[in-house]
C-alpha cells in the first residue's frame, strides 16, 4: 500500500499516521511489535511495568522483533520511577513519549538530544497553551468518545480548535476505529490518529476473553464516563462497574475487572490480528480519499 505523507509519518518515520493506543494493562510487546511491523507507531503504557527491569524485558523482546520507531507514555510523577524509566526508553531507542501526568518539560531535553518527540495529552485550548509554553513538540487532543481518560469535546470540535488556537501538530484521539473516521480526523487537521477501542478485541492485546466479547457486543450507550473509578473522568464498559466500591491500589489485579473503552465499540464487531486492522484503516483511508476526490467537479 502507498505511503500517507503527513506531518507525524515525517517526524517520526513511520509510514501511517496510526498510533496504536499505550492502553493500560492491555498494550504490551505483542501489540506493540504488531502495530510497528504493520506500518503504525506501536506504544506502551510505563505504569504497565512494576519495575525498571519489568520495562527492560518487554522493550528487549520488542527489539529482537522490530527495528521500527515506536512510543510509550510516560507518567512524570512522584508515584513512578519515570527518570530510570526515560534512561532505558532512550537507550532502547523509543522516539516517541506522551506525557500525561507531571511536567512535559522535565523530560524535553533528553528526549530532544536523542532526536525524539514529546507530545501531551490535553482536553482543552487552556491544557494546550499551558503545555505549548512548557517546550513540547506537539498535543494528542483526548476527546470525548476515547476509551479511557477523556475530556467532554467531541473530536470533530477539539482537534481544529486546538490546530487553530495552539498552532502545534495535533493528534486525534476518540471515536477513531476505521479508515473512513481516520480521513475525518485528518480533514479537520490532525496530523495522525490514535486508535484503541478497536486494538482491544485482537489477538496480540493482553485483554482477556471476556473484555474482548464484551467489547464486541458494546454499542456506544453501553460506555459511561465517570470520575469515581480513577478520580478523573474516564470511560468504561457500563457493566464491568457496577459493582465498583473502592478504587484498587495501583498495581493491584483487581483493575483487570474494570473494562475500560471508547464509544468506538461501535465498531468492533470481531476479534483480529492487530496488523491487520491498521492494514484496513489505511485501506479504507485511501479508499475514502479516492472517494472523496472523485466527488469534486470543477465544471
Amino acid at each position: 500500500m502507498a505511503i500517507i505523507d503527513t506531518e507525524f509519518t515525517r517526524m517520526i518515520g513511520v509510514d501511517y499516521p496510526i498510533i496504536g493506543a499505550p492502553m493500560f494493562l492491555i498494550s504490551y510487546e505483542e501489540l506493540v511489535v504488531a502495530v510497528a511491523e504493520a506500518g503504525g507507531l506501536g506504544a506502551i503504557p510505563l505504569p504497565n511495568f512494576k519495575t525498571v527491569e519489568d520495562l527492560k524485558y518487554s522493550l528487549g523482546k520488542i527489539r529482537e522483533k522490530t527495528d521500527k520507531p515506536i512510543g510509550v507514555n510516560i507518567h512524570v510523577s512522584g508515584k513512578f520511577e519515570w527518570e530510570d524509566q526515560l534512561a532505558l526508553c532512550l537507550d532502547y531507542g523509543v522516539k516517541f513519549f506522551i506525557t500525561s501526568l507531571g511536567d512535559p518539560k522535565l523530560i524535553l531535553d533528553d528526549v530532544h538530544a536523542h532526536g525524539g518527540k514529546v507530545f501531551a495529552d490535553v482536553i482543552s485550548v487552556e491544557q494546550g497553551l499551558r503545555a505549548r509554553e512548557r517546550g513540547i513538540d506537539g498535543l494528542i487532543a483526548v476527546a470525548s468518545g476515547a476509551g479511557g481518560h477523556c475530556g467532554t469535546t467531541p473530536t470533530t470540535i477539539l482537534v481544529p480548535y486546538l490546530k487553530s488556537k495552539v498552532k502545534l501538530p495535533v493528534v486525534a484521539a476518540g471515536g477513531i476505529s476505521t479508515g473512513a473516521q481516520m480521513v475525518s480526523a485528518m480533514a479537520l487537521g490532525a496530523c495522525a490518529v490514535i486508535t484503541g477501542t478497536r486494538l482491544i478485541a485482537t489477538h496480540e492485546s493482553r485483554a482477556n476473553q471476556a473484555y474482548k466479547e464484551a467489547v464486541m457486543a458494546a454499542g456506544p450507550d453501553d460506555i459511561v464516563c465517570t470520575d469515581k473509578i480513577t478520580g478523573n473522568p474516564c470511560t468504561w464498559l457500563a457493566k464491568s462497574i457496577e459493582d465498583f466500591t473502592t478504587r484498587p491500589e495501583l498495581g493491584s489485579k483487581k483493575w483487570k475487572d474494570l473494562w475500560s473503552a471508547g464509544q468506538s465499540v461501535a465498531q468492533v464487531e470481531e476479534i483480529r490480528p492487530a496488523g491487520e486492522v491498521i492494514e484496513e484503516m489505511v485501506q479504507e483511508y485511501l479508499e475514502v480519499c479516492q472517494t472523496l476526490s472523485g466527488s469534486v467537479s470543477t465544471g
